[in-house]
């Protein structure tokens, strides 16, 4: 992998998908994880925490700053107009050059290109990393991710764990 570069300087240098920016997380956007982990479709298909609030929101989006400067597990959001959307998470294992993804998008921006705009970041993010590869871990009934990532050219590979796998080969 690259040397070490700061998320902030990696995010900065990635070029926008459509009017999509990432960023990392900050602590003025514990409101919006507050408000996502009490979505009922976020909370279906990802882990929340049981009783989310708003310091909980803050000691999470904290502990992002060190994960991200490790560059080992990476979240960053998806931001319109100051406006945060979405999440994308990365953890990567430097050994293999490969990186689990993981992204949600909030409830008022479904169906409008932010899942598609995360997965196209996700890529970028992968080059920039000179990571060999990308995986996608989906539960069997979250049919909508599964439809996406297939449309966005994620090829299911067989596994042995009870949720369907997506690859993306980044080409370095």
């Amino acid at each position: 992998m690259t040397e070490l570069r700061s998320i902030q300087s990696i995010c900065s240098g990635l070029e926008a998908v459509g009017d999509l920016v990432v960023r990392p997380w900050d602590i003025d956007d514990a409101p919006t994880l507050v408000a996502a982990w009490q979505d009922e479709e976020i909370a279906r298909w990802n882990p929340v925490p049981p009783e989310p609030s708003l310091d909980l929101a803050e000691r999470w989006i904290r502990s992002t700053e060190t994960q991200n400067e490790a560059s080992v597990g990476i979240d960053i959001v998806a931001v319109r107009a100051g406006l945060v959307l979405g999440e994308l998470g990365l953890q990567v294992d430097p050994a293999q050059r490969v990186a689990e993804i993981g992204f949600w998008v909030g409830s008022n921006h479904r169906g409008g290109g932010v899942g598609r705009g995360l997965l196209a970041i996700a890529q970028l993010l992968g080059a920039e990393l000179e990571l060999r590869g990308l995986v996608a871990l989906v539960d069997p009934g979250n049919g909508a991710a599964a439809a996406l990532l297939i449309s966005m050219g994620w090829p299911e590979v067989p596994t042995t764990s009870g949720r369907r796998a997506f690859a993306f080969r980044v080409a370095t």
